[in-house]
């Protein structure tokens, strides 16, 4: 396991958690835009708690060093400003292709400065023991603060500030934001079953799981589920339990959001120890989404909700899953 909750091997760039509100509606000094320049616009603070400060021109050279973040900088259509990213971005394939600038050992900050950037991104403390040294060596990086579900709307239009690109950003959060209330209002007032949210199962009988303030457990209300560890917050949301605790809590529904490749599938929880007596294990309603769409704090957050409200109410949603529900990538 890294040291955060999810290890290296399932995108460990998502741990987030419940903290304070990223940025207030910013700015951009794009070429037809109506906003006022980004750089006139209220502050808002890094992982840190520090203010960030808006490059005063366009960033041409931008470095990813999150899945995340490279997934935000796709959706505002940067790609071709973007020089380097971490090694887990896999998507959107033009992003994946470009020279990585990390392993599953760590960061390489020689390539970094090497590549001369004018901007890097990080998110959620990733980076936090290498920060320090690129900013030594005179590199613009800016590690973004944790976020919750709602926030991640707030982070995305905060990249639209320090990319000149706020309109398209402030375009992409209401489309966001609409299909999010679709989802909502197509659930609204059905029954909340008790649901199982799991993050990773590499240690067996000690599961992480989506706790209270996390981004899942947020995503599940919006699905009218209830998170059987709602009330647990410790590891900033992302606590690691005990199959006790599951088998207390007895989930009529078990998602998985786990690679597959690392005990990410139905048949393997089937094959738990004790497990066989939790209701959705009896039920047979145990069910894998895409860990990339539930693990990261970005664009496709929305289509992990959909995701979600489908398999907890398939009677509000005509046809079978989405395509990117079961997906890898």
């Amino acid at each position: 396991m890294s040291t955060r909750v999810i290890s290296y091997r399932l995108l460990p760039l998502m741990l987030v958690a419940l903290c304070a509100l990223l940025v207030a509606c910013g700015g951009s000094t794009q070429t037809g835009s109506s906003a006022t320049p980004a750089a006139t616009q209220a502050p808002a603070n890094d992982y840190y708690g520090k203010p960030i400060n808006m490059p005063k021109a366009a960033p041409q050279r931008i470095i990813s060093l999150t899945a995340s973040t490279s997934e935000i900088l796709g959706a505002l259509g940067l790609q071709s400003r973007v020089i380097g990213v971490d090694a887990f971005t896999n998507y959107p394939t033009d992003l994946a292709k470009l020279p990585k600038v990390s392993s599953t050992q760590g960061y390489n900050v020689e390539q970094i400065i090497a590549l001369k950037p004018d901007l890097v991104l990080s998110s959620g403390g990733l980076t936090k023991q290498y920060d320090s040294k690129l900013k030594d060596s005179g590199v613009n990086i800016v590690d973004l603060s944790l976020t919750n579900f709602s926030q991640t709307f707030d982070q995305i239009q905060l990249v639209g500030r320090l990319t000149y690109s706020e309109a398209k950003a402030n375009d992409l959060v209401a489309q966001l934001k609409k299909e999010r209330d679709d989802i909502e209002q197509k659930v609204a007032g059905a029954p909340a079953p008790r649901v199982l949210l799991e993050v990773d199962d590499s240690t067996p009988g000690k599961p992480y799981v989506f706790g209270g303030g996390s981004f899942g457990d947020e995503l599940l209300q919006d699905a009218s589920a209830t998170n059987i560890f709602h009330s647990n917050t410790a590891n900033e949301g992302y606590p690691q339990v005990t199959d006790e605790a599951v088998l207390s809590a007895n989930p009529q529904i078990v998602i998985l959001t786990e690679d597959p490749a690392y005990g990410g599938t139905p048949d393997s929880v089937y094959k738990r120890a004790n497990w066989s007596t939790i209701q959705a294990v009896k039920d047979r309603k145990v069910y894998r989404v895409n860990a990339d769409i539930m693990q990261r704090p970005g664009p496709r957050l929305v289509q992990g909700l959909q995701c979600v409200a489908q398999i907890v109410h398939p009677d509000k949603f005509p046809g079978a899953l989405p395509d990117y529900c079961t997906g890898t990538v």
